[in-house]
């Protein structure tokens, strides 16, 4: 449940796209790597999670501003990337003992070009929540997320894209090594979204994001149910090194248990035109009584070279 919560409230940061001497010297960039360290909670759980990342793009891309933000570079001048992430989460649940942590890889390949108005991407993640333990009942789950994307341009800053996605997690259970239960629990999605620049004639600028999607969820045992969601982000950016980010998320439909509100807010500053610090916060209204709301702070520092 927190794996596919995490993956849908993804969609909302998904738009966000975004030195040493060398950098300043060229005015250029073609890599940005980082770290970041985050704090998810919920009623019966605590997750620490720290990270690396990184970003090859396929051509160079200015450091100082143009007639954009700063974070909009790779957005406006079309540039593909591949990335990469990794983490490691300590769990910490409540009436559980925490037997190993968890942890989380994945690959993030956009392929687009200057020239052309058609783009395309790829994502892979895997994940593994940890092991846990209470009384001679030790638990634990993993899971893989795919999403394959294309899209077009329609204007300079203006593009729209059609997507798909799939979840899938796994759950066992043991008691003194013999197995208890094993399920497999799948969500797939199709999603249509576009993301819009906007200028403004002080020279602010306004990133709008906002898409909706059709979500089915199979759980082993179950029948099919099928969900609604709608989402829509905005980042004002008062100058081209600042971004200031709402975001909100709504799902409906016959999955009682996913059914509810996301909200996102976040700044994203660059201290120097290849050194940029950034701070989201996350929270989750569940619809349906009982479920788990969460709330998350993700801290980040990303260094452009």
């Amino acid at each position: 449940m927190i794996a596919t919560r995490r993956i849908a409230a993804s969609l909302l940061v998904a738009g966000a796209m975004g030195c040493p001497s060398v950098a300043f010297a060229e005015d250029t960039f073609q890599a940005e790597a980082g770290l970041s360290y985050s704090r998810f909670k919920t009623d019966f759980s605590r997750q620490n999670t720290a990270g690396a990342e990184a970003t090859y793009f396929f051509d160079k891309l200015p450091t100082q501003s143009k007639d954009y933000p700063l974070e909009q570079a790779q957005f406006v001048e079309r540039i593909g990337s591949l990335s990469a992430n990794y983490s490691r989460t300590d769990n910490n649940f409540n009436n559980f003992e925490s037997l190993n942590n968890g942890w989380m890889y994945g690959v993030t390949a956009l392929f687009a070009r200057p020239e052309t108005p058609f783009f395309a991407s790829a994502v892979y993640d895997s994940f593994y929540a940890g092991k846990l333990r209470s009384g001679l009942v030790e638990n634990e789950a993993d899971g893989k997320f795919y999403q394959l994307a294309v899209g077009a341009y329609v204007d300079k800053t203006t593009a729209l894209s059609l997507g798909w996605s799939r979840n899938t997690t796994r759950n066992k259970s043991t008691s003194g090594g013999a197995p208890l239960s094993d399920s497999r629990d799948t969500s797939e999605s199709i999603s249509f979204s576009g993301q819009h620049l906007a200028r403004f004639s002080g020279g602010h600028h306004l990133a709008l994001l906002a898409g909706l999607s059709l979500d089915t969820q199979e759980r082993q045992g179950s029948a099919s149910e099928r969900n609604r969601t709608v989402f829509v982000q905005a980042t004002y950016y008062p100058t081209k090194m600042l971004g200031l980010k709402l975001g909100a998320l709504v799902d409906r439909g016959d999955d009682r248990f996913n059914e509810g509100e996301f909200y996102l807010a976040g700044v994203r500053m660059f201290v120097t035109p290849t050194l940029s610090l950034s701070l989201d916060f996350q929270q989750s209204h569940a619809k349906a009584p009982g479920s788990n709301d969460f709330d998350s702070v993700t801290l980040r520092a990303l260094m452009r070279f």
